[in-house]
């Protein structure tokens, strides 16, 4: 996968929490950072390999476990 398709869907996964999570209720929320962590895990193989890649998801794990 390339580095801006990574960046992308990183970037997709923040922008839908920051906004789904102000309107959700917490059973919604729950799924949803359920399914955003194995998102983050599927891209982790790839951004794993540039030390950049892989800060922006550890970055975006952080917040959805900081809320």
């Amino acid at each position: 996968m390339n580095r801006r398709r990574i960046e992308l869907q990183i970037r997709a996964i923040r922008v839908t929490y920051r906004i789904e999570h102000r309107r959700r209720d917490s059973a919604t929320m729950i799924a949803f950072r359920s399914r955003a962590r194995v998102l983050l895990d599927a891209l982790d193989d790839s951004a794993g390999l540039d030390p950049q890649l892989q800060a922006l998801v550890d970055e975006a794990r952080r917040e959805l476990t900081r809320d």
